[in-house]
């Protein structure tokens, strides 16, 4: 039977070599040794190849189809056959590839489409806008700058839909000359067509749900019509997000899918930024008029970011207007900005951004009531303070009411970042961002007359007595970029990056007299932390084939880390000084298997200097379209973190937080993500369900209940152990028309397992929250528009002290004891707030200015925000401090035309 085969193969090859024996084959040595001569003149192209086959006798395949109603016109004499078909095809959207079985077959020529999003306005670029060929399945997403590439487009008219969050959607027709160039399409924020390109939907929505798994972006510039209490916010605008928990007003910090601030990747232009927020956590630290783009990973990140196990937050910063000068400026009942950007060369921009409070000189009602509120103020207090002092006349003691302190108290912060195109192919960009925070609550009591223990004639002793209570803390940083287009399909970007981050308290009491024979006594207690990183990032983009998107690159990192907490001046609660260096390697491939399947598969690799221990991470995530409209979405991955913010419980007072670098001890921690999904868009709404899963390793917390003796080690103090959160979102959202917003639902679960706490128990996280509800509304209406907010979630879980014993050593000295109920075992009152907003805009000449009035907290409810025990008196007393309750606030904000 093989035999035969032989013989029917060499049958039927012999049958073809006769039957086209008098037909050349079609060499590619042939296209420059063959010649031929013909001319043509608005002649078909059809009848133009027939007369190349006739000359050459080779194949020159074609579908009629496609080379139906072309005409062509050229004059070749004497040229080889690839002149001929150049000079043929040269005004067609045609092409021609030899194969190698000796045919030559016209094909349609492809082209890469390539170019930059830019915002009509600046010129500066857009990032991460959305760009596909209309009528069909081909797509991408422009990179940071705004770049993108199509590869292997079909040559002829096409069309491009262009979107960004917060601009109108556009859809440019390309042409065949067009598509040789590098193209600029511009966005515009207001509805103004023009005569090449057609502006789609007025679609002006807040958060876009981004078709990959746990990905949501937001528009900086249209949060300013959300109810805010000051001034605009970015982070308490992400709060309003499914699976962001926002409902603590004492921080605008973000506890993502059961993660802690910590465990977020922050980014502002590649610097890494370790303290996100103002005014103890009310305020963030980020002005929206400095940010152009907010992109959110919840959970399932790409390969390309690593060192943190919850998410990623990416903030790019605005480059400048590019066009021409622009100066603006806003001020609310708490603070002023102002923001001037500037074109240098055209080609190039420069942006300042300052904003101040002005707090330490007007304390308006708004300031006040914050300022009571975060620092648990609002309650009543009817006690008084003792002070003891001893001396050669013995005790002194005295009564006095407690005064209340007139804190000095401002915050700022400022951007700065300059932008240039060295060439079309190179461009550098410097920024800076500093933001400060300084608290000066120390009081001066005066001087309190003492009476000393004994006889009426022992007499009275004058006393000086005074508070020392000071608090800075801030974020310091500055990236430098420089990135290259090296052709079409290939874009590197190198970044270095200094961040620092550092706070510091000092808390003290003084009592002192003017004499020799006065007794002193002055104690207290001191708290510093500082992180300083460097790093330096080289990340590169190849778009390998239509259906290969390759990223890969480096991360190198050195990190400081000093803490040093002391009590009573003397006593070392907990002294360290770190440094890590790390070195990281990612490489991810974007795979488009299919039209309806697109797999993205990824490793990271990391270097870990202090445990001398190398960290793999895979990821993987998978998008699948089912039909037009409805999408399934999945993300799994590992993660590590190296610098971590470790809780330090304090059950009397609340808790308090550190910074701290993994070491051998202290491992990282580790976090696996699990997250499936689905979504249904159509032109006017989104729905959206996920669902994740995440376990934890090397959860850590800080506890002095367990110090045994004043003498051990803070080492010992430190508790590792698991964790697991898990849950559900759903999303809703209205994107287009007058009304718009969204509803979301979330139902979370969040338990850590740390021996010794609960006996070995799981317990719930602090930032377990079992339900929450967002609604989000936004109505237009000419010149007005009416937003409001309302949120409703479980109340926090947390531990109960439920005594208070004194136990008398063998020196005679005593110490105090307070006993503990299981952790976590209790739960505040569901939380919940409206808040409301109004704004106008005003044009004239000059000027675009608007003008809005807010509500925080209408309808006044007291939420608390923890319970205070006082376990020196009998029964004890439990004092609930409420958070901010109803506030109005005004703002104003202006721009020059």
């Amino acid at each position: 039977m093989k035999r035969t085969g032989h013989h029917i193969l060499l049958f039927l090859l012999t049958l073809a070599s006769r039957t086209f024996a008098d037909v050349t084959t079609a060499d590619p040595a042939h296209l420059d040794s063959i010649r031929v001569s013909f001319a043509a003149k608005d002649m078909m192209l059809r009848a133009a190849l027939q007369n190349l086959i006739a000359q050459t006798k080779l194949q020159i395949v074609y579908d009629d189809a496609l080379v139906k109603g072309l005409k062509v016109s050229c004059a070749c004499k004497a040229v080889t056959l690839r002149q001929a078909l150049n000079e043929l095809l040269q005004s067609t959207p045609l092409t021609f590839e030899a194969m190698p079985d000796g045919q030559i077959v016209i094909v349609k020529r492809k082209y890469n489409l390539k170019g930059y999003i830019k915002a009509a306005e600046s010129g500066e670029t857009l990032p991460y806008a959305n760009v596909i060929v209309k009528g069909t399945p081909q797509g991408t997403t422009a990179n940071v700058n705004g770049y993108f590439v199509l590869v292997n487009v079909p040559a002829g008219l096409c069309t491009l839909r262009v979107s960004y969050i917060g601009y109108q959607s556009v859809e440019a027709p390309i042409t065949s000359a067009e598509a040789k160039e590098i193209l600029t399409i511009n966005l515009r924020q207001k509805t103004l067509p023009g005569e090449e390109v057609t502006v789609t939907a007025d679609i002006m929505q807040t958060l876009e749900v981004v078709p990959e798994a746990a990905q949501i972006r937001l528009s900086p510039r249209q949060i300013a019509a959300l109810p805010a209490v000051g001034e605009a916010d970015i982070f308490r605008s992400l709060q309003l997000l499914p699976g962001i928990s926002g409902v603590n007003d004492g921080s605008s910090g973000l506890y993502v899918r059961g993660g802690t601030p910590d465990q977020n990747l922050v980014l502002f232009d590649g610097m890494t930024i370790y303290h996100v927020d103002h005014f103890f956590g009310f305020i963030s630290a980020f002005n929206t008029e400095a940010v152009k783009d907010v992109r959110v990973f919840k959970g399932g990140f790409p390969a390309k970011f690593g060192g943190r196990t919850s998410s990623i937050v990416e903030l790019t910063g605005k480059s400048g207007s590019f066009n021409h000068f622009q100066a603006g400026g806003s001020l609310n009942l708490l603070s002023g900005s102002a923001i001037v950007q500037a074109p240098i060369s055209g080609r190039g921009a420069w942006l300042l951004s300052l904003r101040r409070s002005y707090t330490d000189f007007i304390k308006s009602n708004l300031y006040t009531k914050i300022y009571n509120s975060i620092t648990g103020q609002n309650k009543s207090d009817g006690s008084t303070t003792t002070i003891e002092t001893t001396g050669p006349g013995g005790a002194l003691p005295g009564n006095f009411q407690n005064l209340t302190a007139t804190p000095d108290f401002y915050y700022y912060d400022l951007n700065s970042k300059l932008t240039y195109s060295l060439s079309g192919r190179d461009r550098v960009a410097l920024s800076f961002y500093n933001g400060r925070d300084n608290l000066d609550q120390s009081q001066d009591l005066g001087n309190l007359t003492f009476r000393r223990n004994g006889p009426p004639e022992a007499g009275e002793t004058p006393l000086q007595v005074g508070t020392d209570n000071l608090t800075k803390w801030g974020n310091t940083g500055a990236s430098g970029n420089w990135s290259r287009v090296w052709n079409d399909q290939l874009y590197s970007s190198l970044l270095a990056a200094y961040s620092n981050y550092s706070s510091a308290s000092s808390r003290g009491l003084g009592v002192g007299g003017d004499n020799a024979n006065t007794i002193f006594r002055a104690f207290g207690s001191s708290e510093k932390n500082e992180v300083r990183d460097l790093t330096l990032r080289f990340d590169n983009e190849w778009q390998l084939h239509r259906a290969h998107r390759l990223e890969f690159g480096t991360w190198l990192s050195r990190t400081n880390v000093q803490v040093a907490f002391t009590a009573n001046d003397t006593v070392d609660i907990l002294t360290r000084d770190n440094e890590a260096a790390q070195a990281a390697f990612y490489l991810q491939d974007k795979w488009q298997v299919f039209s309806p399947l697109e797999l993205t598969l990824g490793l990271r690799a990391t270097n870990y200097q202090p445990t001398r221990t190398t960290y793999y991470e895979p990821r993987a995530a998978l998008r699948l379209s089912v039909r037009d409209g409805l999408s399934l979405k999945g993300a799994w991955g590992e993660y590590h973190q190296f610098v971590n913010r470790i809780t330090n419980e304090n059950v009397l007072e609340g808790n308090r937080d550190f910074w701290l670098l993994a070491d051998e001890r202290l491992q990282p921690s580790f976090a696996e993500h699990k997250i499936l999904g689905a979504t249904y868009e159509n032109v006017d709404y989104i729905f959206d369900v996920e669902a994740y899963h995440k376990n934890l390793d090397g959860v850590a917390e800080f506890s002095q209940r367990f110090r045994r003796s004043p003498e051990q080690r803070s080492e010992d103090l430190f508790f590792l152990g698991t964790g697991v959160a898990k849950g559900i979102e759903f999303l809703a959202q209205k994107k287009s028309g007058k009304l718009n917003g969204w509803a979301s639902y979330t139902l979370a679960k969040v338990q850590y397992q740390i021996a010794p706490f609960n006996n070995g128990d799981p317990y719930p996280a602090n930032q377990d929250r079992r339900h929450e509800v967002k609604l989000v509304g936004n109505y237009g209406f000419g010149k007005w528009n009416l937003a409001a907010t309302w949120v409703f979630a479980t109340g926090a879980p947390y531990t109960a002290p439920e005594s208070q014993y004194t136990i008398k050593l063998l020196d005679g000295s005593t110490r105090s004891y307070i006993h503990v109920g299981e952790k976590n075992s209790q739960r505040l009152p569901a939380y919940h707030r409206l808040d409301i907003s109004l704004s106008r805009k005003f044009s004239n000449a000059w000027f675009d200015w608007n003008m809005g009035v807010s509500a925080f907290n209408l309808y006044d409810h007291k939420n608390v925000w923890y319970r205070e025990y006082l376990l020196d008196t009998n029964p004890v007393v439990v004092r609930e401090v409420t958070t901010l309750g109803f506030v109005p606030t005004v703002t104003v904000q202006m721009n020059l035309k």
